[in-house]
């Protein structure tokens, strides 16, 4: 019987000493977060009025990032790493080690590497939570050193508002979102809420939004490594209202002229762009995309309207160029983005715009809007209308000249153009392999290739393997109100010049009919015969 007790006793004691070995040793290893936060968050009064008058020093370095009367002007406590400030006012720990923090305010400072290297100020973000947020760190918050641990994860309660300051200075680009029920984690920001943003004078709206944060460039060290934004992504439901765009977003933009007096992009009017799908805002590579039923529209106070509808939209963005000359003032929103391209996909694509006369239709579709170059290909044939003229071909490649210019044309594979003029009777062409239109000395030069076919209703047929046609720019009529800028060949101011046909050429006339290997012909334009001058009648006799 002793035996037994004995042996009883011993493993009761051997128990025993396992279990105080567990607590002393292994416990704090596996759960360490309970304990060292609850014990992180203890203080003193006096270790909480140090902690105060630091948050205010720190608070007086971020400048005016938060208005007048703001809780986190009002005695706020603060934590910082090297990149990033933590603002709340009252807080406790959670069982599973987690903060509970109201209110909240996150302030993600410029990264100083890219900095650096960019030679700007850079973007100041802050996330601000009223309501509240539950955050996740690496390790226990330490509220006397004021150091910031690496943020794991958490959830912002309620209205959240996100903004970012000018990416230089005067450049009026700073970015403002409001939404609710925030989640968080180390690289990602997200909601399926709505989402209203600003972007510098453009906003919009959407449904559920992510965004994707770039590592912090060099070595991690401490604290939250978070080196800016990459990518801001909208799930659905966009809409947006862009302002400042000169020269329009779509092909024919930019055809009325703005009001006397006003400023280019002050007089211009709102672009509105709106899809069913995603819009995907890639910072790092300054394109935004937009998917499923896109439409861009653009009403200007003529009563013209430019709009594009497509598939899939891609605008790629391009800063301002800066002040040619020290200390002048440059355009509003100097130093920003700004769309400089687009690319169009869809089943067609299709553009049009009211003022320009002007309608093109294709499976892709490209503008370069400070250039007004459009490219359309596909694989069914494209087609062009502007002003005066229409035209059709496997690929067309357009870029106008200055007003009054027809400027250069390419179109690939087989394919017709027909052209209207006030002054001339309708004429049409027709190839099987490229039609191509080039500046050639002071004029332009126009050829066709394979079985090359042109028609000039009342005048005749010229047929010919390949035709080479130089055309003569003319000056404008002194007193002639200015040419508007042309968004398709403008053929108001040619004339014909000299014309060269080859390989089994074959004329039709009203008065002559050929068929030869070689055709050269000169064009002599008729002078215009001189206004009759009104003669002063004799005075009567008296």
């Amino acid at each position: 019987m002793e035996h037994r007790l004995g042996r009883t006793v011993r493993v009761f004691l051997v128990v025993l000493a396992a279990a105080g070995f567990h607590r002393l040793t292994v416990v704090p290893l596996v759960e360490p977060r309970v304990r060292d936060a609850s014990a992180a968050l203890e203080m003193s009064p006096e270790e909480a009025a140090a902690i105060r008058a630091r948050a205010d020093r720190r608070l007086a370095a971020l400048g005016d990032v938060f208005p007048p009367g703001a809780w986190e002007r009002d005695d706020p406590i603060m934590l910082e790493s090297r990149q990033m400030r933590l603002l709340f006012k009252d807080y406790h720990s959670l069982p599973d080690g987690r903060v509970n923090l109201v209110p909240c305010t996150l302030v993600v400072l410029p990264d100083r590497n890219r900095v650096a290297v960019d030679g700007q100020a850079g973007r100041t973000i802050v996330l601000r939570a009223p309501q509240g947020a539950v955050l996740e760190f690496d390790e226990p918050l330490d509220l006397r050193a004021g150091r910031l641990a690496k943020l794991i994860g958490g959830s912002l309660r309620g209205q959240v508002t996100i903004r970012g300051t000018a990416s230089a200075p005067g450049a009026e680009d700073d970015i403002e979102i409001v939404t609710r029920d925030v989640e968080l984690d180390e690289l990602e920001v997200r909601t399926g809420e709505m989402v209203q943003f600003r972007h510098g004078r453009s906003s919009g709206s959407g449904r559920g939004l992510a965004a994707r944060l770039r590592p912090r460039a060099g070595p991690a060290g401490r604290g939250p490594n978070i080196g800016g934004v990459d990518v801001i992504r909208l799930d659905r439901d966009v809409s947006m209202r862009l302002e400042g765009l000169a020269g329009g977003l779509v092909p024919g933009g930019g055809a009325e002229p703005a009001p006397a007096g006003a400023g280019t992009d002050a007089a211009a009017p709102p672009v509105l762009v709106s899809c069913r799908g995603s819009m995907c805002l890639n910072v790092s590579a300054s394109v935004i995309t937009l998917e499923d039923h896109v439409d861009v529209v653009r009403a200007t106070a003529g009563g013209a309207t430019d709009q594009l509808s497509c598939d899939l939209l891609a605008i790629l963005l391009g800063r301002r160029d800066k002040p040619a000359v020290p200390g002048e003032p440059a355009a509003v929103g100097r130093g920003g983005l700004q769309p400089v391209e687009i690319q169009a996909k869809g089943t067609p694509v299709v553009a049009r715009s009211s003022g320009a006369e002007l309608e093109a239709r294709a499976a892709r579709l490209g503008y370069e809007i400070a250039t007004r170059r459009i490219l359309l290909d596909g694989e069914e044939p494209v087609s062009l209308v502007a002003r005066g003229s229409e035209m059709e071909a496997r690929k067309i490649d357009y870029c106008p000249g200055p007003p009054g210019d027809p400027g250069s044309l390419m179109a690939v594979g087989p394919g017709w153009l027909r052209v209207r003029s006030e002054k001339s009777p309708p004429a049409q062409a027709r190839w099987q392999q490229w039609l191509r239109m080039r500046p050639d000395g002071d004029g332009h030069v126009v050829s066709i290739s394979g079985d090359a076919d042109v028609s000039i209703e009342t005048q005749g047929r010229l047929a010919a393997a390949e035709m080479h046609l130089w055309l003569d720019v003319v000056e404008p009529v002194p007193g002639a109100l200015p040419a508007r800028p042309a968004h398709g060949p403008d053929l108001s101011r040619v004339r014909p010049a000299r014309l060269l046909a080859r390989g089994m050429v074959e004329a039709d006339a009203e008065q002559v009919a050929a068929r030869t290997d070689r055709l050269e012909l000169w064009f002599r334009q008729r002078e215009p015969a001189p206004a009759p001058q009104a003669v002063a009648a004799a005075p009567a006799p008296a």
